[in-house]
């Protein structure tokens, strides 16, 4: 078992890697979370397949450290990140009879953790919060940091907070389980980080892909330990170092959104958002076509989309833009890579951000 740790000054917390569920009641119980008093009661937020599959096992290793269980069931889908379903949580919380020293323990994928991690920020101005990500994409990226909130219909994420779990507890088993199609989800994450922060890690995907499972604990850890700095460095979005992050997300972003959150997985849209700001950083001559051809064939080889299925008008893509976080004053923000392992945040024209539209469109 591996660990890392988010070094936050008012708010540190470990990430467990190769940790067995079996022992993640019997670790809550030894750390203590509010005041330093242990968890009595867990409400466990999760998809009605993995409570099938694994909730037997969370609740013996729960139960063996006398914690009390209680099961919220989410259907799967980002469609299902919203509102209504915060709401139902809610409900939930109070039917479970939780209190300030209870904890809310999100198992599954990135959806379920930006949900029900908003539910627990504000469920009684805030009770601990625990992660135990099963797909490849939560376990890299989205359980790390501390982001948490929904969609609405016409904005990706825009309802949301900062609130850092106590706790990430990855157990590399439940990916046994995972679809192929969220699986590869995943790889886009994974990708990114290689474009922002580690030409190394870019090296070994395009000698290992598409069969990466060989290395998957590796680069894991690689990946996990990238987002950790750099969450130390900037947890809230503050100093411009965290929005290198989002590399891939703005256009990708839009194209949930434009789509409805149906027609693309996250990693799916991400990877064409990718694609989308190195078009538009090698026309400013920041990025060398040669590496545009080596992010678009990993890609690719990672089973991920370079293009659209079908046209998604450009202008609604581009009005989509200007509702994005990184945007300022009406000016629309983009991350762009200048070389493998390193990006730049850069205000960029309305033209420019229509040329890397257009160049995913099929």
């Amino acid at each position: 078992m591996k660990e890392i740790l988010v070094s936050l000054k008012n708010s540190p917390y470990s990430i467990f890697l190769n940790a067995p569920l079996q022992r993640l009641g019997g670790f809550m119980r030894k750390v203590g979370f509010r005041r330093g008093i242990s968890p009595t009661k867990a409400l466990i937020v999760t998809h009605p397949f993995l409570k099938g599959r694994y909730g037997t096992i969370l609740q013996k290793s729960l139960s063996s450290a006398e914690i009390q269980t209680s099961f919220a069931l989410v259907p799967p889908g980002e469609k299902h990140k919203n509102l209504k379903t915060v709401q139902t949580l809610y409900e939930r919380c109070l039917e479970s009879k939780l209190d300030r020293s209870s904890c809310i323990l999100t198992f599954g994928g990135g959806v379920i953790g930006d949900t029900a991690g908003f539910v627990a920020a504000t469920y009684l101005r805030g009770i601990s919060l625990i992660h135990v990500p099963t797909t490849l994409l939560a376990m890299v990226d989205s359980s790390i940091g501390g982001k948490v909130g929904v969609d609405l219909p016409g904005s990706k994420n825009s309802v949301g907070s900062f609130y850092q779990p106590k706790l990430v507890w990855t157990d590399p088993q439940t990916l046994e389980t995972l679809p192929d199609r969220e699986f590869r989800n995943g790889l886009a994450e994974i990708i990114k980080y290689g474009v922002i922060k580690d030409a190394h890690l870019f090296q070994i995907l395009e000698k290992c892909v598409p069969n990466i499972k060989s290395q998957l604990n590796a680069v894991i850890a690689i990946c996990a330990q990238i987002k950790a700095r750099v969450v130390t460095q900037d947890e809230k979005e503050t100093h411009g170092v965290r929005e290198i992050l989002n590399f891939g997300h703005t256009i990708g972003h839009a194209i949930e959104t434009a789509t409805g959150y149906s027609d693309y997985k996250h990693g799916e849209a991400i990877a064409m958002g990718m694609c989308a700001a190195g078009e538009i950083a090698c026309d400013l001559n920041l990025w060398k076509r040669s590496d545009q051809s080596r992010l678009k064939n990993i890609i690719l080889r990672s089973g991920l989309p370079i293009r659209l299925r079908k046209t998604i008008p450009s202008r609604k893509l581009l009005s989509l833009l200007y509702r994005d976080k990184k945007s300022v004053s009406g000016q629309i923000r983009f991350v762009l890579p200048t070389r493998i392992g390193h990006v730049q945040l850069r205000t960029i024209s309305a033209s420019s951000a229509l040329k890397g539209i257009r160049s995913i469109q099929p």
